[in-house]
């Protein structure tokens, strides 16, 4: 029997839909299934030229960043209402990235960074 899950000795419930928006009540926020995630990177990545976007003492950090080593940051968190689209994600190394959670320090795009490529 297919639609039974065995585990919980119950009917399997459907699914839910790729991409969820928020109520109409709510502030709105785009949330991505995995696919869309997997975009969201490739088109931040291709956006950084391979470079982080932070802002370090007034210049963009001059650490590369590759594929597989770069972090995606949200300048609005998803937890405060952030959504998840091109003009709110920065591509940033680790350690950037590790700072902005550890020491408190807020990621800044650098000044002559382009929210929507």
């Amino acid at each position: 029997m297919r639609n039974y899950n065995p585990i919980r000795r119950s009917p399997l419930r459907p699914k839910r839909s790729k991409v969820r928006v928020s109520p109409p009540w709510k502030t709105a926020k785009i949330r991505l299934d995995h696919e869309g995630m997997i975009q969201l990177r490739q088109d931040a990545f291709f956006r950084s030229g391979g470079q982080c976007e932070n802002e370090v003492d007034g210049r963009r950090c001059p650490k590369r960043i590759t594929w597989g080593s770069f972090h995606l940051a949200h300048l609005v968190s998803r937890g405060r209402g952030g959504s998840d689209v091109l003009s709110n994600v920065l591509a940033v190394d680790p350690e950037c990235h590790a700072a902005e959670h550890r020491k408190g320090r807020k990621l800044r795009p650098f000044a002559d960074w382009i929210p929507a490529a």
